[in-house]
């Protein structure tokens, strides 16, 4: 199934002050700030979007040369075990180093590479040097129980070739499939439900895991997860930062863990960044964490030295509920 949506954008200005051309352009802006918050919506232009417009061509000028030149770079978000601090997974980030703007991060980059057709290059890019950081730390003898977690984005599951592309690139640095999560959005899926399914069935032949990211904040429907072939849903950040505080949270908090229960699915909860939300999670039986309360992403070698110490201190492990143990 294809789903289609419309983005409008509107422009006013003053007459003498304003010319056709910056009307359309500016009603344009708009336009794609309607389709980033997610299509099928109005946007009126703001000055602000000037502002991300020029932005927008600054990148769309640097990015494929910084593909190219490799002025991008990984960053690292552990995952933790809430029981017993232990590091079970880590998640690749991708940074760029623009020439002019200094360190930018994805939120910036990637809705505009998905719109000029770099993001396939940019996700092959990541895939492969995570992928060889991930190998390099397995031979020194660490992360052999930990997870690789790599995002896709949304054209990659209609793209030709990506199957063979990952199955190709995780046998070259010899690792073990089961070692490697896909990490993907609700969006995702619905764009075309027919061939992301066929993907992601053909992803689990080859062995990787298939996570739903962000879970929670899309379109999805409870008969997805009848018919994906997932394993492992993520607990949007939006959930899970005021837990402790916000009663509604908790609600949807445990209906996910109901869901992932009835479903046999693994559940990561996201953006943790308080002792309190780490406790309720653990209080749902939600094992496993990211979050500025463990850790910011962080270099490579860093990470290394995180798989090298297995765990981390006592201080960022909530007090555990015997029962849980």
């Amino acid at each position: 199934m294809l789903t289609r949506t419309v983005s409008i954008g509107v422009a006013s200005g003053t007459p003498g002050q304003h010319t056709p051309s910056d009307l359309l352009r500016r009603a344009d802006q708009a336009a794609l700030a309607a389709k980033h918050a997610g299509g099928d919506s109005v946007a009126i232009f703001t000055a602000d979007m000037s502002v991300s417009g020029e932005l927008r061509n600054d990148i769309e000028l640097h990015l494929r040369r910084g593909i190219e030149s490799d002025a991008l770079r990984l960053v690292y978000l552990p995952e933790v075990d809430l029981r017993t601090g232990d590091i079970v997974g880590t998640e690749a980030l991708v940074r760029w180093q623009h020439p002019t703007r200094g360190l930018l991060a994805p939120g910036c980059f990637i809705p505009v590479a998905e719109s000029i057709n770099l993001a396939g290059e940019l996700d092959r890019w990541v895939l492969r040097r995570a992928c060889n950081e991930f190998s390099e730390w397995q031979s020194a003898g660490l992360g052999h129980d930990a997870l690789l977690r790599i995002n896709v984005s949304a054209g990659q599951l209609v793209t030709g070739g990506f199957v063979d592309f990952v199955a190709d690139t995780i046998g070259q640095h010899g690792l073990d499939a089961s070692s490697v999560c896909l990490e993907i959005t609700e969006n995702v899926v619905v764009q075309d439900l027919h061939t992301a399914r066929a993907t992601l069935a053909r992803l689990k032949e080859v062995g990787v895991h298939i996570a739903i990211d962000d879970f929670g904040t899309g379109y999805s429907a409870i008969s997805l997860l009848q018919t994906l072939p997932i394993d492992t849903l993520k607990i949007d950040k939006t959930f899970v930062r005021q837990l402790g505080t916000n009663t509604s949270d908790l609600v949807i908090v445990r209906g996910i863990m109901t869901l992932a229960e009835g479903f046999q699915l693994d559940v990561v909860a996201e953006g943790v960044e308080t002792e309190a939300a780490a406790r309720i999670l653990l209080d749902q039986r939600c094992y496993r964490a990211q979050g500025f309360l463990f850790s910011r992403p962080v270099p490579g070698e860093a990470m290394r030295h995180m798989l090298s110490a297995r765990r981390l201190p006592p201080t960022c492990i909530p007090a555990t509920d015997p029962a849980l143990s």
